[in-house]
């Protein structure tokens, strides 16, 4: 039997607070001073069922890098890397020996070289090139971690979570798979959102487009009003997913604007008044405050 065979997919970590920057390409233990405190989250495996269905549920494929943050025996990982194909992984424990179980692991698997290995404490982790972030750990350290998933990953980085939620960050999607075990477990799926909040100068043709959106935004919650000449009017269903922002204006499901969120600027197409599909683009003239993203 193949040394897969013997390892199988027993994977899927949970874990303890943990961190440390990826190096790229290279499967090694990073070399960095002891963390400063003890683990604060045990280490419970996830089950083989959640694991797969966590990894579908972010679409995990060869264009990303996932960080599994109290990344266990590396069991998420792995399955990342083997099994879907991921570019590089990740594994980020505050727990030495966990991080010498998922090095072995990943030995006997056969990816180490697509994963590197940190000990240290996730709240020091530089998370920027993460496209995808797995967790287990507890609702008061999730809680806690909520603020620097916002600052660091980038608007359309997927988070996944088994068992704990993120507090009044409703989750996008839960995940819920079949347990053979009798045991159900479940696990919350979130896209990280565009900052679109403040005021928008809108640069489109035709008549009844807006020239100034004003756009509030709770987490991927999100609404706002349109200036249309002298009358303000509400939007409605408006929807952020990662970089992409949509929503209609007023009542009128014909006229709806589509567009790709980069920074400052927005660029789409939007529905006009005889059906045609015209261009629009805004600017932000002024930021808004997001008091949920404070420390």
């Amino acid at each position: 039997m193949s040394g897969w065979g013997k390892f199988t997919l027993w994977l899927a970590g949970a874990g303890v607070a943990v961190a440390g920057a990826a190096h790229p390409g290279a499967a090694q233990i990073t070399k960095s001073a002891p963390p400063a405190r003890s683990p604060e989250v045990p280490f419970v495996p996830t089950q083989n069922e959640l694991v797969r269905s966590m990894l579908e549920a972010a679409r995990v494929g060869p264009s990303d890098i996932v960080y599994d943050l109290g990344c266990g025996d590396g069991r998420i990982v792995i399955a990342a890397v083997r099994q879907y194909g991921a570019r590089r992984g990740v594994c980020v424990d505050i727990d030495p020996q966990r991080i010498a179980e998922a090095r072995q692991n990943a030995d006997t698997a056969g990816v180490a070289d697509k994963i590197a290995f940190s000990n240290a404490d996730l709240f020091q982790t530089d998370l920027r090139e993460a496209t995808v972030v797995t967790l287990y750990l507890l609702p008061l350290v999730n809680e806690r971690l909520r603020p620097k998933l916002f600052r660091e990953l980038r608007p359309g980085s997927r988070v996944v979570s088994n068992s704990f939620d993120m507090g009044p960050w409703g989750a996008d999607s839960t995940i819920s798979p079949p347990a053979p075990s009798g045991f159900q477990r479940v696990a919350y799926f979130w896209i990280i959102p565009a900052d679109v909040a403040g005021t928008w100068r809108v640069r489109a043709a035709g008549p009844g487009v807006p020239r100034s959106l004003q756009i509030e935004q709770t987490y991927q919650r999100v609404n706002g009003t349109a200036k249309i000449g002298g009358r303000i009017m509400p939007l409605s269903d408006v929807r952020i997913t990662g970089e992409r922002l949509a929503f209609t204006i007023g009542n009128a499901p014909d006229h709806t604007f589509e567009g790709m969120v980069r920074g400052d600027r927005i660029t789409g197409t939007f529905t006009d008044s005889a059906g045609a599909r015209q261009e629009w683009s805004a600017e932000r003239t002024k930021r808004r405050v997001r008091r949920e993203l404070r420390e």
